[in-house]
């Protein structure tokens, strides 16, 4: 069980209370924890659908209906809540056994659910062969040696590129081969050319996905041990890729934390303000808006010594208290089927998790090359977790901006961060 220290240790954080409060009613061992019998075209039963994206809701509509031509009897309803408030009303949910019957779920939230009985096992779930999803994916949602969730889609990281912007700084564009000091020389170019017209190479920032967990990875470094027991940002690694991030700070060539506090790197490169952004596949629909659409595209991610990548994404989960199980289960089916992920393919909406669907979402966003992230997902690993990430993920909020971007030595910071981290981790046992 989670403990006071835990939850207090950030000074009151929003967002800690999630384990406490599950903690207070977990999984009561009378449920049934079978999945009941199959349903059939005669099956009649009316289930929800809760997820935090209202700009997928229209694709997600489109499932429910192809869904309802097979289960005429089956009525889902959709209801969308906002994802700064989501895992609030989850949390609500939990604690009052109202949890809806098929939700969204992601990797930081993932474990505490499953590990306090909130989702259902779907190992022996009838349509859901984990052979048909990326395998990094299906262990993201696997809790001691059971599934609890059909992947939705996924994304990875690769490096998104302003070629007009290079172009101008003499800097050619990524061709999937660019080291850390590539990087480091392009972004120095073109800051230093394009000063004039108050243009970064890179927009800095401190995001985790995107930027200082691959780079950790690649300099040999790791955010959690694998048994999910150990920080690991005092690794030599990972403190290598804080440094190298520093570093371009104080030289001038990428902006300090308080800018980018106020200025969001990837709003910066979206309006044409920076030249190279570390981002992942989300970016796609993102940019489709953008002023300077037809100057940006993507490549592979940049190398270090050796291959780093992080691959995370959607699970679509059931309630372990779903009194419509059998109804769930079908539509949860469904959900992972490949019509269903060419059906959010071509609307756009994510890059489908089912091996096979990814075609529809690459036609459906041709200007850029987005076969990238697919590739990048052979050898991703998959999002670092545990059992309550949140409470880390506040710790890294809190802290990546002084480890990053001083006061103090970047590796008096790192071990800071990895010894609160750790506090976390073992209040966690």
């Amino acid at each position: 069980m989670t403990s006071r220290r835990a939850l207090l240790g950030l000074g009151g954080l929003a967002g800690l209370s999630g384990a406490a409060a599950l903690a207070g009613c977990s999984s009561d061992p009378q449920v049934d924890p079978a999945l009941g019998e199959p349903a059939t075209k005669d099956t009649r039963a009316a289930i929800t659908y809760q997820i935090w994206d209202e700009a997928q809701a229209p694709a997600m509509q489109q499932i429910i209906d192809a869904f309802g031509e097979q289960y005429p009897g089956i009525d889902v309803t959709l209801t969308v809540t906002a994802y700064n408030s989501y895992f609030e009303r989850l949390r609500i949910q939990a604690t009052g056994d109202d949890l809806p019957d098929v939700f969204w779920m992601n990797g930081p939230n993932f474990e505490l659910y499953a590990s306090y009985g909130k989702l259902q096992d779907l190992t022996e779930l009838e349509g859901f062969d984990p052979a048909n999803y990326p395998e990094n994916l299906v262990d993201l949602y696997t809790y001691e040696g059971a599934r609890y969730a059909i992947p939705k889609d996924f994304d990875t990281i690769g490096l998104w590129y302003n070629r007009e912007l290079l172009h101008r700084a003499g800097v050619d564009e990524p061709d999937g081969s660019w080291s850390w000091q590539q990087y480091r020389d392009a972004s120095e170019q073109v800051t230093r050319k394009l000063a004039a017209d108050r243009i970064w190479g890179n927009p800095g920032g401190v995001d985790t996905q995107a930027y200082v967990y691959p780079l950790a990875l690649q300099a040999g470094g790791f955010i959690i041990s694998k048994d999910g027991t150990t920080s690991g940002y005092d690794d030599p690694g990972t403190i290598e890729a804080f440094s190298f991030l520093r570093g371009m700070i104080e030289d001038g060539i990428a902006p300090d934390v308080r800018y980018t506090t106020e200025n969001r790197p990837q709003d910066l490169f979206a309006d044409g303000r920076a030249a190279l952004l570390p981002s992942g596949t989300w970016q796609a629909a993102i940019l489709q808006d953008s002023s300077v659409k037809k100057q940006l595209d993507v490549a592979p991610l940049l190398h270090g010594k050796q291959e780093g990548n992080v691959i995370h994404g959607i699970g679509n989960v059931m309630s372990a208290r779903s009194a419509h199980k059998p109804a769930a289960s079908a539509f949860l089916a469904f959900l992972g089927s490949k019509k269903a992920g060419r059906i959010q393919g071509a609307a756009g909406a994510a890059n489908p998790a089912f091996i096979g669907a990814n075609g529809a979402f690459l036609d459906a966003l041709p200007d850029f090359d987005l076969s990238v992230f697919i590739d990048a997902a052979e050898t991703a690993q998959p999002y670092p977790v545990s059992r309550n990430t949140s409470a880390w993920n506040q710790l890294e909020e809190l802290l990546y901006p002084k480890v990053i971007g001083g006061p103090g030595a970047v590796e008096e910071n790192a071990k800071d961060l990895a010894d609160r981290m750790n506090g976390v981790l073992a209040d966690e046992s």
